[in-house]
Formats: structure tokens, C-alpha cells, sequence
């Protein structure tokens, strides 16, 4: 086995990765942001609120992640008459995907706050607006912060996919190696490993968020 190639090509494979790092870091910020907006949205007593969160959650989770990456690259920009570079196409098209599966577990996590509490903020004067950021939203967010996390590392992993439409992040810099030298098993067993030593970081930091927070809350 030609290890003495991968060395060589590391740094290149370590550009990859802090593409990928990057990319699935403005990804989770941006994805809760709008999946907890459509969670609330969701978790509405009002149709007209309700509906359009409803009806954006069930799309994209009924459609593959590719075929979302193929819609907001080739798709979008015949609208907007505009071209996407590829990074930008996958982050939006990442976005959007897993803003869906947030807003499920806002919805969630919204729903796991005893009733009444929001009865009692009700009581104390304070308006559903006031009792839903003050004392709703802020320990749903806590107890919801492992799951964001296991989000994070899911998004690592989801990453691989945008190589498909040209970004060279690990599993495209990768690729590129492999096509360069031709050492398959060499390339995609340090991919595999590098792959899984973030992940097992990640996860690692996720359960001790999950043992000093969600047990807690």
C-alpha cells in the first residue's frame, strides 16, 4: 500500500476539509436560524401561519438531498438570471434541507415545554408573543442544543454530496487525488479515517452536551 503518495497530497486533503468544516459551520448556524423560525411558524395555532411552514417542512423532506442541491444549482439561477458558484449552491442548497428537519425539532422541543408554565406566564400578565420568547423559546433552544449538535455532525458527513456539483471540499479533494495518482484504496481509506476522526470529535462533544444539558434541563 502506497501510503508515502497520501502523505504527500495531506495538505491538499486538509484544504478539503476546512472547506468542509466551513461550509457545514455556516450551514447549522444559518439552518437553525430559519428552522427555528419555521418551527414556530409550524407549532402556530393559526393556519395561515401554520400551513406554509407545513407544507415547506413535508417538500423538502420528501425530496432528496441531491435532488435539492440539482434544483438550487441548475434551477435557481434560470430564475434569479444569475450564476451560483458551486459552494454557494450547496450551502443554500444544504440550508434549506436541514432547516426542515430543525424546525421538527423545534416543533418538538416547543411541545416538550410543561403547559403550565405558559399558562403561568399567561397569568403573570405577559401576551403569547412575551411568554413564547421569554420563557417558551429559551428552554426549548437549551434542551434542543444536543440535537443541533448531532445535526452538525450529520451535516459534516452530508457534505461528501456537494462534490457531485463540483465543490472541492474532503470527498472532492479526494476524488481529485485518487484521479491524479490512481491509489484508491490509500485515497478513500484516509478519507474514511479523517471522516470519521471530526465525526467521533463531534459526537464525543455532542453526548457530553447531551449529559450537561438535556438530563439538566
Amino acid at each position: 500500500m502506497n501510503f508515502i503518495t497520501i502523505w504527500e497530497s495531506f495538505p491538499y486533503l486538509l484544504k478539503g476539509l476546512f472547506i468542509t468544516l466551513k461550509m457545514s459551520l455556516i450551514i447549522i448556524v444559518a439552518g437553525a436560524f430559519l428552522g427555528i423560525i419555521v418551527g414556530i411558524m409550524r407549532n402556530s395555532k393559526s393556519k395561515i401561519v401554520n400551513l406554509p411552514a407545513l407544507i415547506y417542512i413535508e417538500i423538502i423532506r420528501g425530496t432528496p438531498l441531491l435532488v435539492v442541491l440539482f434544483v438550487v444549482f441548475f434551477a435557481v439561477p434560470a430564475f434569479i438570471g444569475q450564476n451560483l458558484s458551486a459552494v454557494v449552491a450547496a450551502t443554500i442548497g444544504f440550508i434549506v434541507f436541514i432547516s426542515a428537519y430543525i424546525a421538527e425539532d423545534v416543533r418538538s422541543g416547543l411541545n416538550s415545554i410543561p403547559k403550565g408554565q405558559i399558562e403561568a406566564g399567561l397569568a403573570s400578565g405577559l401576551n403569547n408573543r412575551m411568554v413564547l420568547l421569554y420563557i417558551i423559546l429559551p428552554q426549548a433552544i437549551r434542551r434542543m442544543i444536543p440535537t443541533f449538535f448531532n445535526q452538525f455532525v450529520r451535516l459534516t458527513k452530508f457534505t461528501s454530496v456537494a462534490s457531485i456539483i463540483g465543490v472541492i471540499e474532503l470527498t472532492g479533494a479526494a476524488n481529485i487525488v485518487n484521479a491524479r495518482e490512481f491509489v484508491p484504496l490509500e485515497t478513500y481509506t484516509a478519507l474514511a479515517c479523517m471522516y470519521f476522526i471530526v465525526c467521533y470529535s463531534l459526537s464525543a462533544v455532542g453526548r457530553f452536551l447531551n449529559k450537561s444539558l438535556a438530563f439538566s434541563a
